[in-house]
């Protein structure tokens, strides 16, 4: 397990540290680039800050994420994010008179890493608070652990069952900060139907994976119900590369669209193998259809020019431009990807249930959490509000973004899952 320690020394580092939009369609070059610079700046930061373990002055948060492995790029940026949030904070005078330091350990896209990191937050650092990650897997697996050690998480694991396990039961350290996978596909569905006119629609499915099944299910389910017609409905197993068998039966049915709530790599590729088929469908997808390796993995802007996905964050939002110009001084290159919002929003949430609960007591904080009214963030409309009944947003928007032609994405409507 990678672990990154200590990063609360904000004046000093300052001086030179369920999957998200890509601003400029994301050349390999510039991911390569992101990544190095990431990389040194965490070096730096470890070699400049020193080890302040068992200062009182301190309070701990946790941190889980994906440093390495195929999702290092937006796990990295969220990294990024993160320690910007707590570097601001501590400038300002921290909370409750004492700094924030930020402990992050890498969990590699495993559950059983995700929850070695979540034990050693809790158990070996002390932390009173632990955000991440974006990986419904590895939170389905951190969520009973949390239940017992009684330390409280706030992530964007949009799978519904990370925060409810079953009706009516509610784990009670675990929160989501970003629209559940249920309402991403409610939104996704209501774009189809309402904005495009679509009528009849397929889904491709990996059901290994709950961040796809989850929001395939609500797709479906709405646009069944809202008047539109599912025409098929096609799971493959985990790991599955080649999708020519399952896109040639979709190919037959010849739907308005194409439904893939798919990770990056695996949307890619049946991007590219639905074209290459002569699938004329509009595609419609989750937000890992905005980051650069999804372009990659479909061939290239030609190939996914005209693919809508879900974002929770318009990057040309006038409201976001001041802190898109702090994040490029700090880093020294822009925001990439939307997993740098993650991190910074999760801090301000967690910092905010510190304050008040004026105390670094976890379950006063859990408390807090339960009880977040309108605290503001950078996704969807500028704050959020948890549900005490489900540890989820309340109606929280988000973006439907366009791949265009020239490989930028571009907004197309902020939507919300119930009307308003």
């Amino acid at each position: 397990m990678r672990v990154v320690k200590d990063v609360s020394l904000a004046g000093a580092v300052g001086c030179s540290t369920e999957w998200s939009i890509s601003q400029t369609g994301g050349a390999a070059a510039l991911k390569k680039r992101v990544l190095f610079l990431s990389i040194v700046s965490l070096l730096l930061m470890v070699a400049l800050q020193g080890d302040v373990s068992g200062n009182s002055n301190m309070i701990v948060i946790g941190e889980i994420a994906a440093l390495t492995g195929p999702t290092a790029q937006q796990g990295m940026q969220e990294r990024n994010g993160a320690v910007l949030a707590v570097e601001e904070i501590n400038a300002a005078g921290g909370v409750l008179g004492k700094r924030i330091k930020l402990i992050t350990y890498d969990f590699k896209g495993q559950p059983a890493e995700g929850v070695s990191a979540y034990r050693k937050l809790v158990q070996q650092d002390k932390a009173c608070v632990i955000i991440g990650t974006n990986f419904s897997n590895v939170n389905l697996a951190i969520a009973p652990v949390a239940e017992q050690l009684k330390v409280p998480i706030v992530s964007n694991a949009m799978e519904p069952k990370v925060t409810t396990p079953e009706p009516g039961k509610v784990n009670k350290y675990h929160f989501l900060a970003q629209p559940s996978s249920i309402e991403q596909g409610i939104i996704v569905a209501r774009f189809a139907l309402k904005e495009l006119g679509l009528k009849t629609a397929a889904c491709i499915v990996d059901k290994g994976n709950s961040f796809a099944t989850s929001q395939a299910e609500s797709f479906r389910d709405y646009f069944n119900a809202n008047g539109g017609k599912i025409l098929e409905y096609v799971e493959y197993p985990a790991g599955l590369m080649d999708f020519k068998a399952q896109l040639t039966k979709i190919r037959a049915v010849n739907p308005d669209c194409l439904y893939i709530p798919q990770y990056a790599q695996q949307a890619g590729l049946q991007v590219k193998q639905a074209r290459e088929l002569g699938i004329k469908a509009t595609i419609l997808g989750a937000n890992t259809l905005g980051v650069p390796p999804f372009v990659e993995a479909a061939g290239g802007k030609d190939v996914v020019a005209g693919v809508y996905f879900i974002n929770n964050v318009n990057f040309k939002d006038p409201r976001l431009a001041d802190f898109m110009a702090r994040y490029e001084k700090r880093y020294g290159e822009p925001v990439i990807t939307t997993n740098v919002f993650f991190g910074y929003d999760n801090i301000h949430i967690a910092v905010d249930a510190i304050r008040r609960a004026g105390s670094t007591d976890p379950e006063a904080i859990r408390d807090c959490l339960e009880n977040t009214t309108n605290v503001k963030i950078m996704q969807g409309e500028g704050t959020i509000s948890i549900d005490p009944k489900t540890h989820r947003p309340i109606n929280m928007p988000a973006w439907i973004f366009k791949w265009e032609s020239d490989g930028t994405a571009s907004p197309q409507k902020l939507l919300y899952p119930s009307d308003r």
